[in-house]
């Protein structure tokens, strides 16, 4: 809308000066014509004017000479003066021909010429128009003569005055023929602006009536578009506002009023108002929240809380933003919803709210890394009707066949020509099924690309209706090529795995039967030479043989070890139901000689029912407590204290994980001589031993099984250790 706005308005800025342009033009022409007519006139008078004073010439002239000739004859002075009113006459109509014809120079040497004549005429007749004069004319042949020759220059000024009347004449025709053109052309020119300027209003017109209908369309869109936005704040619990920075006021919908409690538009919009209606620990996070929009920085969500009219609480969500016009206006646009309804079904799930969180979060960025989410798969999705066979590709999609995003027209026809021949079958066969049945198997095929390249891809679909009925199916195509070919490596080194596993079983078999065979038969020897042949052997010899005992001892102690190392295997056996002070008392009854011997404190409390193994607790409760009483200081009475507690995994700094995940954490703690924490990691390892074979027995296995034994659980196992202060061992199992 605003686009169009932006050019219909541009339109008529053009419209209104290309109609300026051709009003001032039309004006123009209309004022031109105008003068051109009146100068015609104007030179038309001015030929007459010139023709009548030609004539008022002549006709001075000949009253002049009617005059004289009366004076003359009865030499009565009463017609000297006529005479002399009529030269007077004659000199100012000179004076006005004069200014008549001052534009023409043909008419002022005509009348100058004329002047000459009539100048001369009287110079013949004024010595007789003297009164006094006493000449007689009939006697005086001087008088004669002048009379004659005055008499032919009146011929010469009438035949001057026919030729400069003859003249004005000819100028009067070609005046006339010019001011008559003129005239003609005058309605012509007067039609055609009236035409051309009532084509303009009707265009101007037709323009206006055009955009009123528009405005009038957009005035019934945005009052539809404000009633159904009035209907959704009410129906979403949202409101609207806005903030004019300019001169920094405020403006509420009236269901924001609705959201604070109070009736539409009946307390003042301002920040001041607003914030007395925010909790007062949120007060800080909303005018935080307002200086960021400002700043145009961006800003998410805001979460707070507020206490409406009635003493409510609430909790809301915001968001805004700032805009700045072309006249550099600045004016926050802002929407606050209600969202206590939402956030008290999520109270409901408390123990899983931050879980919901989390997933929250991972929903967002997996919306935010949709577009990429394609090509980092190496899948691309497709759609296909039923009815039209249709298909519709992702971007992706094409990219998998080497190819521009939407580079070429999806069809079925096309899919098909990228099959490889020899798996052709199996693409067309799933296309038949799924047009008779809607149904598309799973398929693995080989398809050649745009570049040559064979690669395997794997089809899967569902089918689905539309929101306008179609029936369609949607599916997923994934470039498997890579796992293609390490499912091939992996079928490989599984045979491998199978072929060492066997080995094992034989070395275990070995290790059972073989070794302790020779092993049990040294034995066997040793304690019949100490029965009959220890008084025949030197006292270097019973200690040689000591040493054989001691030796075959823990060669069998070791082989042992090793088979119960070999044997703790989680994936042989169900997780079951363990009650863990059984196992404690199984084990205590196990080592109770060691613990009257040692003369052992152990304390423990109650401890829990676990999903687990119980042949293997019972062997990591044995491990440690063995290791506990195998480590006592020397005259120091041994103490142990076995604990547990639930924790989660988010709390709890040893597992430094992120999940609400919830464990039981065991803690095993003695006095013993402990060791340096730099080796709480070496003492898990198989057959690391930090003291030597002589100053306690062992094989360097049991902490190795412990290990292995958590690990099958899911567990986690830590050690922390003072020397000769305590150690502790804790482990953890899931709940």
């Amino acid at each position: 809308m605003k686009d169009n706005k932006y050019k219909s308005s541009i339109y008529h800025k053009i419209i209104f000066a290309i109609s300026l342009i051709v009003l001032l033009f039309i004006g123009v022409i209309t004022v031109k014509h105008i003068n051109n007519i009146s100068d015609s006139s104007r030179l038309l008078m001015h030929t007459y004017e010139v023709n009548l004073e030609l004539e008022h010439l002549f006709s001075y002239i000949k009253d002049s000479e009617n005059s004289m000739r009366g004076y003359l004859i009865s030499k009565d002075t009463l017609y000297l003066k006529p005479y002399r009113t009529a030269t007077k006459n004659v000199n100012n109509s000179f004076l006005l021909l004069n200014n008549l014809t001052k534009d023409n120079p043909i008419q002022q040497k005509n009348l100058e010429s004329l002047y000459g004549i009539v100048n001369k005429r009287y110079e013949y007749i004024s010595n007789y128009a003297d009164a006094n004069n006493s000449i007689d004319l009939t006697k005086d042949n001087h008088f004669k003569k002048n009379f004659r020759e005055s008499s032919t220059l009146l011929v010469e000024i009438r035949n001057k005055l026919n030729e400069m009347v003859a003249l004005e004449e000819l100028f009067l025709k070609e005046r006339n023929k010019l001011y008559q053109s003129q005239i003609y052309l005058t309605p012509i020119l007067t039609l055609s602006i009236l035409f051309l300027t009532l084509m303009v209003l009707v265009f101007a017109y037709y323009q206006t009536n055009k955009d009123v209908e528009k405005l009038q369309a957009a005035n019934i869109k945005l009052s539809k578009s404000q009633f159904l936005s009035y209907q959704a704040e009410i129906l979403s619990e949202f409101g609207t506002w806005e903030w004019n920075l300019n001169n920094n006021s405020l403006s509420f919908s009236d269901n924001l009023y609705r959201i604070l409690g109070v009736e539409p538009q009946s307390i003042e919009a301002s920040e001041e108002s607003f914030l007395k209606f925010v909790h007062p620990e949120d007060i800080e996070v909303v005018k935080e929240t307002n200086k960021k929009i400002v700043n145009q920085e961006e800003v998410p969500y805001t979460y707070f809380r507020i206490i409406k009219a009635d003493g409510t609480p609430r909790l809301l969500r915001a968001t805004g933003k700032l805009f700045t016009d072309r006249l550099g206006n600045q004016t926050v646009l802002g929407v606050t919803e209600d969202i206590t309804v939402e956030n008290d079904k999520t109270e409901l799930l408390k123990s899983n709210y931050e879980d919901l969180i989390k997933a929250n979060n991972h929903l967002k960025i997996f919306e935010e890394s949709s577009k990429q989410a394609e090509i980092l798969g190496k899948y691309g999705s497709w759609v296909l009707n039923y009815d039209t066979l249709e298909f519709t590709y992702s971007d992706n999609r094409f990219r998998l066949l080497g190819f521009e995003p939407q580079s070429f027209k999806p069809s079925v026809e096309k899919f098909v020509e990228f099959v490889h021949p020899e798996d052709k079958h199996i693409v067309i066969n799933a296309l038949d099924k799924a047009q008779k049945e809607k149904k598309f198997p799973t398929i693995n095929y080989r398809i050649i690309r745009k570049d040559g390249k064979i690669r395997r891809f794997r089809t899967n679909a569902t089918s689905f209706i539309d929101f306008l009925g179609a029936k369609c199916m949607i599916g997923t195509t994934q470039d498997v090529t890579v796992d293609y070919n390490k499912s091939l490596q992996l079928k490989a080194r599984n045979k491998e795995l199978e072929q060492k596993i066997n080995e094992l079983n034989e070395f275990n078999h070995v290790a059972s039967h073989d070794l302790q065979e020779p092993l049990r038969k040294i034995q066997t020897f040793i304690s019949r030479i100490n029965d009959k042949e220890t008084n025949n052997l030197s006292d270097f010899g019973k200690e040689y043989l000591s040493r054989i005992e001691s030796a075959s001892v823990r060669m069998r102690v070791l082989i042992n070890d090793l088979l119960q190392y070999s044997r703790t295997n989680k994936s042989e056996n169900k997780l079951e139901k363990v009650d863990l002070n059984i196992v404690l008392q199984d084990s205590l009854t196990e080592l109770s000689q060691k613990i009257e011997d040692t003369q052992a404190r152990i304390h423990y409390t109650d401890l829990p029912v676990i999903n687990g193994l119980q042949f293997q607790m019972q062997q990591l409760f044995y491990n440690l407590l063995s290791n506990s009483l195998k480590y006592a200081k020397e005259q120091v009475i041994p103490e142990v204290s076995i604990s547990y507690t639930e924790v989660m995994a988010k709390t709890e700094p040893l597992l430094n994980e992120k999940q609400n995940k919830k464990y039981y954490k065991f803690e095993f703690t003695d006095n013993g001589i402990g060791f340096e924490q730099e080796h709480a990691e070496k003492i898990f390892l198989l057959f690391n031993r930090l003291h030597g074979k002589t100053d306690y027995q062992g094989t360097g296995v049991g902490l190795a099984i412990c290990k292995k034994i958590i690990e099958n659980h899911n567990g986690f196992i830590f050690a922390t250790s003072q020397p000769e202060i305590r150690t502790t061992f804790t482990f953890f199992i899931p709940a």
